[in-house]
Formats: structure tokens, C-alpha cells, sequence
């Protein structure tokens, strides 16, 4: 019967309210709840009492007690009173006093919540023009505050605040931040985005650095909008030393694609002649792709810097080579298409710029023929590799391949594959120091058989697979065997190539002979949702060739053992083994890694040991390397994280690098405090130590990089 009534009442409701709006409201419908409604026609009043809810053009109004003052063309509100607008803001307040759409009035003891997330409690507020919303004596936040009158994480105080529905502003007149209750800034006239805005110009979170090389440091960044597909920052960055800077970005999106330009200009470094360079200095980056007609993608990636410091320096890479390309590509059902130039900038003053080589082009072509070809799938491939140097040797190579493959499944479960392919290989070279201007060519034949036997048994805890492997190739260089070798300098035997057919990183060297790969693989995938896995073999030659260096594991007529393990874990715990190991099963080359991962802690972990090695033309002697490397992180408590990382020589006995830090988050704030140390040094560039400052506000311009438990009140809930 309650609802009934409550029901007849608020048509009662809206047939009053409609008989005494004004002539704006009576072209659009509003909706009227409450318990009670009453109409004094002598006076002009319409009163409606208990749950009162007015629906009007997407505002929504309820309170306690409404009185509609048809004379004085007012809506008086009694509360506590909610004002929902059509954009999702909430205002809270005591009291107020409206016009009858709702759009404009005084509101006495108003709180607004804009996003649901940030919060504005002031003594006032007026609305105007359905649009504007001015606070006075205000308090700002995006914490929890509990009662009782605790301080929130942080609070911006200002005497005036003005809101702005249609452009999604919030403007404060003598604003003050306050962290923790501590005054940390002032601003006489402050705007920020409303919470929920992606875009928006203005001035973002600022970070604070130290360093043992610039001293301390501010950036401060200033964020653009262009335009709907465009924007930029700028960054000032000044250090302690004297140094100025300024970063910059640019990014344009187009309908297919779109650019990422990047700099810094240093106008002055801030640091002494023995350790800063001379001239301008920065660097400048250029990062873009764009799809063109037929499946073609356009792609770049450059970077160019002044000097080999200038990034170490002032802590932006630690990056020894820059590689720059630019290509196109296309990849389809039956063909793949690349073309390419690369260009390096390296880093290392012992490397002169102009041996650096430029590759331009660099163009491969691949396509499988359409049907079965005797019963198997044929292709074929062409390429064009040029390198240029500004000093030293030029070399051109065109290559050309044609490659045949067929598969059979033979009795009791055995895979069998026969393969073909003839590859030719021209090169001409100019200004080699030791074959000057000259010409080369080359014809590569080459048979694959391949069997591999997957056995799989199942038992109450596990499905278990193992598979051993044989391929046996034969290939054979005609032709000149002793061609430019610009791609194949560094072979390498691990677990990943130890069933190919070439084992050099590239096509200026192949492999020969008649040989061998002979393995075993294991697979155990538990029921309890780990998996492990295991690789073991190596190859078999008829004679040796002496084609390899013998650091490379594969010179011989057997060579070394390659092994891998891994193990996975349900509960984020993973490990990884990779080895190779002489005859003797001397240890020759070692990487181990292991890895633990969850929402509350992580490690990553690893070991590489690398035996000394004498062998290799190109790198001359390489001494032996044995270093580990930790980074860890792990949440002490629900709003507090540490991490640390550590690498280590542990044949030098010293330490490389080291860095830490400690981060506080709720849900509306995120603190991080870092200290990164270098302990290696160059020329130019001394060990140094770095800190760094973050401080990101939720609901201030910026969005934290995680989520954080909010605050609790004690006595809650």
C-alpha cells in the first residue's frame, strides 16, 4: 500500500509541477517522486516532502524536503541534497536554492565529486549558465578522509574553485598543494583537467634527480594538444652544475600511421671540459609507421647523438650502439617482402665512426610456389645486401636460392622429411685492404634429411613426450669460398640452432660438409600445471672442415654438447638452463636464469659464465666472463614496495652496476624514491651515482602505473 501511494503522489507530483513550470519546462518533461505533494495555489507553492527526486534534462535533484516558489520562479532544497549533472558530476550539500531547471543557484555547505573520484568540500557554491560551478574556501582531494578531521595524503586549499562541465576544467584562484598536511606549493592561478580527461594541455607531475655528474636536477614537463590526432611535451630540465636543457616530443597520428619525434638540446651542460663535450650537444630520435596501398608498411626508427657521453651522462641510455633503419614491407599468405637501410652509431670511443658500416640496401624477397611441387612445397628467394663505409671496405652481394621440401609419416610414428634447395651467391667488393676491387661468386647445394620419433606416454600425473631428433645435411661451396664476410663474424652453437642447417648468424659464410645433428627432446607437462622440458645433443661430422672458430663449439668432427632445461611453475616460478660443454663435459659457455612472479613479490635472476676465448679473428681475445645479475621487488606492506638489482663480475671481483628503491601508493597517490649506482668508468665518464623523485597525484593530471589499496578508516565499516 506504501508503494502505491507513493506512486499515486508522485503523479499527483508531476501533474502540479507541470501546471506551474515555467514555459521552458513545459516543453520538456520533468519527473517528480516524493512521498508527499502539495500545491498551495494562493501562494504559489508547490511543496513535495520525503524522498524527493526531480528528473529534468539529465539533471537529477533529490533531498529531504523541495519547495518550488512559483512567484519567485525558485526551487528551494532542504537536504542532505544530491545534484547529479548530465556528465556524471555529484554535488552534495545542506541546502540550496535553483532555478526550476536545475542549472543555476546557491548551494550552502557543497561537496562535488567529479569522476567519482575527485573530491571538492567548500562553504559555498553558486551554479551558472548549466555550466559552471564556483566553489569558495575550498579543499580538494582525491584520498579518503576519514571523520574526525585526518589529514588526507594530499589537499589542494584555494579560496576560489571554478568547475567547468563543457570544457572539462577545474580552474583554482590562490591555490595551495599540501602533502601530508605540509604546504609543498603555491599557484595564484591554477588549472587541471577533470578526472577522466585523456588529453589535456597543461603542465605535468615534475621529477627531481641527483647525480654525481650534474648534480641535482629538476624537469618539468608541459604537455600540448595539438590537436585531435596530434601533440607535444616539453621539458626544461636544469641541473645544480649549471646545466640547461630541454627535452621535447612530438606525436602526429594519421589514418594510417603516424610519427613519434623526440630530442634533447643541451644549451649548456653544466659540466667541466674534462668530462662534458664540446659544441652543441643532444640527441634526436624519430620512431613512425605507416600502412600504404597493396599491404605495404613504411616503417622508421632513428636516433642520432652528439657525443658517445651524452646519454650516460645524464642518465638517458646506457646503450653502447644506436641502430637506425628505415624499411619497407609487406608479408602475405605466399610472400614476404622487406627492404631495408641501417645505419650505427656506436658509442665506444675505441670505435672509429668511419669504420661503422651503412646498409643501403638491405632487400629480401621470399615466395612459395602455388601446388604441390612432386608432391612437397617449393620456393624461392632473392636478396641484395650493400654495405658502404667512409673508410675501408664497400661491398655489394646479390644472392638467389631455390628450395624444395616434403614430409611423410612412416610406420610406428615416425616423421620423415627430404629437402633440396641451390642458392648462388655474387659479391663485388672495392677498397679492401686486402683484395681491393674485385669480383666473387659461389653455388651452394644442399640435402636435408630429417626423422624425428615422438614417443608420448600418459601415466595418473602427466603426459610425457620424447623425441629424438637426427637430420643429416650435406652442402658444398663451388665456387670462391673466400667471399667478404660481413654478416657472419660471430657463429655461435646453442640449443636454438642445434636443428638448422647453417649455424652462421648470416649468408656470408655457410656450412659444408656432409654432418650430422643428433638430439633428444623432453617434454613433461604435469597435471598440477608445470611443465618441464629438456634439450640435449650435438653434431657429428664426417671430417672437419675447420670452418668455425674454436670458441664457437663447433669445430671438430664432433662437437660440443648443447643442453637446455626449463622449468615452469603454476605459481609464477620459472627457471631456464642453458649450456654448452667440451667433450670432457668442460664447461664451456653457461646461462642461467630464473624468474618468480606475483601480484606481492618478483625476482629475476641470472648467471653467465663465458670460457676464455683466443679464436675469433674478428673480436681478437676475449677473456673469460662470469657475472650474475639480481632485481627484485616485494611489497612489505599493502601500500609499501621495495626493488633492487645488482650486477657483478665475478672474475674482476666488482661490482657493475646497483640500484634500489622504495615506493608508497594508496588510491590517490604514489610516491617513488630510486638510487642507481654505476661503478664502471670510461675517458670521459666517471663512476657516478643517480637519485630520482616521482610523485604522481590520482585525479591531479596524472594516473598511477598501479593499483594500491585505498586508505581505511579506522572505526569503518
Amino acid at each position: 500500500m506504501a508503494e502505491r501511494r507513493r506512486r499515486i503522489l508522485a503523479a499527483a507530483g508531476l501533474l502540479a509541477l507541470a501546471a506551474v513550470a515555467s514555459p521552458r519546462a513545459q516543453e520538456t518533461p520533468v519527473g517528480l517522486i516524493a512521498d508527499r505533494v502539495t500545491y498551495d495555489r494562493a501562494a504559489g507553492l508547490l511543496i513535495a516532502e520525503g524522498g524527493v527526486e526531480i528528473v529534468y534534462e539529465g539533471r537529477i535533484l533529490r533531498a529531504t524536503r523541495l519547495v518550488y516558489d512559483e512567484t519567485a520562479g525558485e526551487v528551494r532544497a532542504s537536504g542532505p541534497i544530491t545534484l547529479v549533472d548530465p556528465e556524471g558530476g555529484v554535488l552534495l550539500a545542506d541546502a540550496a536554492a535553483l532555478t526550476p531547471d536545475l542549472a543555476e543557484g546557491l548551494v550552502a555547505g557543497a561537496r562535488v565529486l567529479i569522476g567519482d573520484q575527485l573530491q571538492l568540500a567548500a562553504v559555498e557554491a553558486r551554479r551558472a549558465e548549466g555550466r559552471f560551478v564556483t566553489l569558495d574556501r575550498v579543499v580538494a582531494s582525491s584520498c579518503t578522509i576519514c571523520a574526525g578531521g585526518a589529514t588526507p595524503t594530499w589537499a589542494i586549499r584555494a579560496e576560489r574553485v571554478t568547475q567547468d562541465d563543457e570544457a572539462r576544467r577545474i580552474y583554482f584562484e590562490d591555490a595551495r598543494l599540501e602533502v601530508f598536511g605540509l604546504p609543498v606549493g603555491y599557484a595564484p592561478r591554477l588549472s587541471i583537467p577533470e578526472p577522466g580527461v585523456e588529453r589535456a594541455s597543461g603542465l605535468l607531475a615534475p621529477s627531481f634527480l641527483s647525480s654525481q655528474i650534474y648534480g641535482f636536477g629538476v624537469k618539468q614537463p608541459y604537455y600540448r594538444v595539438l590537436s585531435p590526432a596530434a601533440d607535444m611535451t616539453l621539458t626544461p630540465f636544469v641541473t645544480s652544475q649549471g646545466g640547461v636543457l630541454l627535452e621535447g616530443e612530438y606525436r602526429r597520428r594519421f589514418t594510417g600511421g603516424g610519427v613519434d619525434l623526440g630530442g634533447v638540446l643541451a644549451f649548456d651542460d653544466g659540466l667541466d671540459a674534462d668530462i662534458g663535450g664540446d659544441g652543441v650537444r643532444g640527441v634526436l630520435t624519430a620512431l613512425g609507421a605507416f600502412s600504404l596501398d597493396r599491404g605495404f608498411v613504411a616503417d622508421f626508427d632513428l636516433s642520432l647523438v652528439s657525443d658517445d657521453d651524452f646519454l650516460k651522462q645524464f642518465d638517458y641510455s646506457n646503450d653502447d650502439l644506436l641502430t637506425n633503419t628505415a624499411g619497407l614491407r609487406r608479408t602475405r599468405a605466399r610472400d614476404d617482402f622487406r627492404l631495408e637501410v641501417i645505419a650505427f652509431q656506436s658509442l665506444l670511443p675505441e670505435t672509429a665512426g668511419a669504420d661503422v658500416p651503412v646498409i643501403l640496401p638491405d632487400l629480401a624477397y621470399r615466395r612459395l610456389l602455388e601446388g604441390p611441387v612432386l608432391g612437397g612445397r617449393a620456393g624461392f628467394d632473392l636478396g641484395t645486401l650493400g654495405v658502404s663505409r667512409q673508410s675501408g671496405a664497400r661491398v655489394l652481394r646479390l644472392t638467389g636460392g631455390l628450395d624444395w621440401t616434403r614430409g611423410w609419416t612412416l610406420p610406428r610414428g615416425v616423421l620423415a622429411q627430404v629437402g633440396g634447395s641451390l642458392a648462388w651467391d655474387g659479391y663485388q667488393t672495392w677498397n679492401d685492404p686486402e683484395t681491393g676491387e674485385q669480383s666473387f661468386s659461389r653455388t651452394l647445394p644442399e640435402a636435408v634429411l630429417d626423422l624425428r620419433w615422438p614417443l608420448v606416454r600418459r601415466d595418473r600425473a602427466a603426459d610425457h613426450l620424447i623425441e629424438p631428433i637426427v637430420q643429416v645435411i650435406y652442402s658444398e661451396a663451388l665456387g670462391d669460398e673466400d667471399a667478404p664476410n660481413e654478416d657472419s663474424q660471430l657463429p655461435e652453437f646453442n640449443y636454438a640452432n642445434l636443428f638448422t642447417t647453417n649455424r652462421f648468424p648470416g649468408r656470408d659464410r655457410l656450412e659444408t660438409g656432409l654432418r650430422a645433428n643428433i638430439g633428444l627432446q623432453y617434454l613433461r607437462t604435469d597435471d598440477a600445471g608445470w611443465v618441464l622440458g629438456a634439450t640435449l645433443g650435438r653434431v657429428l661430422r664426417l671430417s672437419d672442415l675447420e670452418q668455425f672458430p674454436e670458441g664457437a663449439g663447433l669445430n671438430g668432427r664432433w662437437s660440443d654438447y648443447v643442453g637446455a632445461v626449463s622449468l615452469d611453475l603454476d605459481s609464477g616460478f620459472g627457471l631456464s638452463n642453458r649450456t654448452l660443454l667440451e667433450d670432457d663435459l668442460t664447461l664451456h659457455r653457461n646461462e642461467f636464469a630464473v624468474a618468480f612472479e606475483t601480484p606481492r613479490a618478483g625476482l629475476a635472476a641470472t648467471y653467465v659464465f663465458l670460457a676464455r676465448d683466443a679464436s675469433n679473428p674478428f673480436l681478437g681475445i676475449q677473456d673469460e666472463t662470469s657475472e650474475v645479475s639480481i632485481a627484485a621487488r616485494y611489497r612489505v606492506r599493502p601500500n609499501w614496495q621495495v626493488r633492487g638489482a645488482w650486477r657483478y663480475d665475478l672474475t674482476d671481483d666488482s661490482n657493475l652496476r646497483a640500484s634500489g628503491g622504495v615506493t608508497y601508493g594508496n588510491e590517490c597517490a604514489e610516491f617513488d624514491l630510486s638510487v642507481s649506482r654505476r661503478f664502471t668508468s670510461s675517458d670521459n665518464l666517471p663512476p657516478s651515482t643517480s637519485v630520482g623523485f616521482g610523485l604522481r597525484l590520482a585525479g591531479f593530471g596524472t594516473s598511477q602505473e598501479q593499483e594500491w589499496p585505498a586508505r581505511v578508516c579506522v572505526g569503518a565499516g
